[in-house]
C-alpha cells in the first residue's frame, strides 16, 4: 500500500497497544469529532499530495512510452498491407488515449473535496487507457511487446495507488457516517432528557387535576346526599310511587270501559254508515269505537248518550243490521246507565293524578339531575386522568431506559473511530 492510514496493524502490535481511557461529557464530543475529522483529513491530504507527485512522474513516463511508440515504425513496411493497417490503427488508438488522458490537469490537493476530484480524474485516466489497451491487446502484445511491458508496469503502480485512495475515501466516508450517527444519538439523548422533564410536568399536572376531581366528586356526592336526605325529596319519592300505582288504576278503568264498549262495537260500526251525524258527533262516534276511555267526559256525556239511543233505535228499526237484535239492544241498555260511573271513575283518577303531580312539582329535581350529571362527568374525567397517568408512567419508563442505550451507542461508535477509549460521564 502507498499510504499509512488505512493499513491494518499486525495483530501482535494491536495487542501490545494499551488503550487509554478518558472521562468526557457529552458536550465535549462534538469538539472531539471535529478534531478526529481534522487529523484524518490532514493525513489524507498529505498522503494524496505525495501520490499526486508520483502519478505525475508515472504520467510523464507513460507519455514518454507513447512518444517512443509513436516514433517506432514497428516494421509496418515489412507487413502485409491489410495487417499493416490493423497494427497502425491499434497503435494510434493507444497513443491517442494516452495523450488525451495524460494531458488532463490534476487539481492541487488542499481539501478532501480535492482528493475526491483527483480520484475521479485518475480513475478515468486508468479506465480510458486500460480500455484502449484492452481493445488493442493483440496488436500491442504481439507487435509492440516491449512497450506493453513498460505500460503494464507503470499502470499497475498507478492502479495500486488509486485503489489506496479509494480505500481512504471509503474509510473517511465511514468516519463521516459514524460521526453523524454519534451526533444524531446525542440529539436523541437530549430530546429524551427534555421529554422526561415534559412528561413529568404533564404527570404532575394530571395528578393535581385528579386530586381536584376527587374533591369535586366528594362535593357532588355530598350535595346529592343532602338533596336525597331532605324532606321534599322523600315526599317526591312517595308521590312518584303513588303516580306509578295510579298507572295500574288507569289500566283497570280503561279495561273495564273497553270490555263494556266491545259488547256494542258491532252496532256502533254499523251505525257509522247509516247515521246522519254532524262532524263533531262523527268524531265522537269514532272515539267510542277506537278508544272510549279518551272521549268519556262530562262534556261529551249527553252526546254519547244520544248516539247510543240513536244506535238503539236504528237496531229496532232495522236500519242498523245486527245478528241478534235483542242482545244488542240489551247491551246498549246495559251501557247507558254505566256512563255516569265510567266518567266519575275517570274524573276521580284525573283529579288524583293532578293532585299528585302538583305535589311532585313542589320538588325541583333539576338541581339533583345537575349534580348527578356533574358526578358522572367528574367520575369519567377521573378515570381518564388515571389512565393518562399510567400511560405517562409507561412513556417515562421507556424514555428513561432509552438514555443508557444512546450513551452506550455513542461510546461504542466513538471508540471505533478514536485511538483514545472514552468513557462518558453521566
Amino acid at each position: 500500500m502507498v499510504f499509512g492510514w488505512g493499513k491494518k496493524k499486525p495483530e501482535q502490535q494491536e495487542a501490545d497497544i494499551v488503550a487509554r481511557e478518558k472521562q468526557i461529557t457529552l458536550n465535549e464530543i462534538p469538539d472531539i469529532i471535529s478534531e478526529i475529522r481534522s487529523i484524518r483529513e490532514r493525513t489524507i491530504i498529505a498522503e494524496v499530495k505525495s501520490f499526486r507527485n508520483k502519478i505525475n512522474l508515472n504520467r510523464n513516463t507513460i507519455q514518454n512510452i507513447a512518444t517512443d511508440l509513436e516514433s517506432d515504425s514497428l516494421n509496418l513496411d515489412d507487413m502485409d498491407t491489410h495487417l499493416s493497417r490493423i497494427v497502425k490503427r491499434g497503435k494510434n488508438d493507444v497513443i491517442s488515449a494516452i495523450k488525451k488522458e495524460c494531458n488532463a490537469t490534476l487539481p492541487e490537493i488542499d481539501s478532501f473535496e480535492d482528493v475526491k476530484a483527483f480520484n475521479l480524474i485518475t480513475s478515468r485516466l486508468l479506465k480510458k487507457i486500460g480500455d484502449a489497451l484492452g481493445r488493442q491487446s493483440n496488436v500491442i502484445h504481439i507487435f509492440a511487446k516491449k512497450y506493453a511491458k513498460k505500460l503494464k508496469s507503470d499502470l499497475t503502480i498507478m492502479t495500486d495507488g488509486n485503489d489506496e485512495i479509494n480505500t481512504v475515501i471509503t474509510n473517511y466516508s465511514e468516519l463521516e457516517d459514524n460521526a453523524k450517527q454519534i451526533l444524531d444519538n446525542i440529539s436523541k439523548r437530549e430530546a429524551s432528557a427534555k421529554s422526561i422533564i415534559e412528561l413529568h410536568q404533564q404527570q404532575e399536572k394530571t395528578e393535581k387535576n385528579m386530586q381536584d376531581l376527587k374533591s369535586i366528586i366528594e362535593d357532588n356526592i355530598k350535595n346529592i346526599k343532602n338533596i336525597k336526605d331532605g324532606k321534599q325529596y322523600v315526599e317526591f319519592l312517595e308521590n312518584k310511587k303513588k303516580i306509578d300505582s295510579l298507572s295500574s288504576e288507569k289500566s283497570k278503568i280503561k279495561n273495564e270501559i273497553g270490555l263494556q264498549f266491545v259488547k256494542i262495537s258491532r252496532p256502533l260500526n254499523k251505525y257509522v254508515y247509516v247515521s246522519a251525524l254532524d262532524k263533531p258527533q262523527k268524531k265522537l262516534l269514532a272515539g267510542l269505537i277506537d278508544n272510549p276511555y279518551d272521549v268519556l267526559t262530562e262534556t261529551n256525556k249527553n252526546d254519547i248518550a244520544q248516539i247510543l239511543e240513536s244506535v238503539r233505535k236504528g237496531i229496532e228499526s232495522g236500519s242498523v243490521s245486527v245478528k241478534d237484535v235483542s242482545k244488542s239492544i240489551s247491551q246498549i241498555d246495559e251501557t247507558l246507565p254505566k256512563l255516569d260511573n265510567f266518567i266519575k271513575q275517570i274524573i276521580t283518577y284525573d283529579k288524583s293524578k293532578n293532585d299528585i303531580e302538583v305535589k311532585l312539582s313542589n320538588f325541583d329535581d333539576e338541581q339533583l339531575r345537575l349534580e348527578e350529571s356533574n358526578l358522572a362527568r367528574s367520575q369519567r374525567d377521573k378515570l381518564g386522568a388515571e389512565s393518562k397517568i399510567k400511560l405517562l408512567d409507561s412513556e417515562i419508563t421507556k424514555t428513561v431506559e432509552s438514555i443508557p442505550r444512546y450513551i452506550k451507542s455513542i461510546e461504542s461508535i466513538l471508540n471505533q473511530i478514536s485511538a483514545v477509549q472514552y468513557k462518558i460521564k453521566q
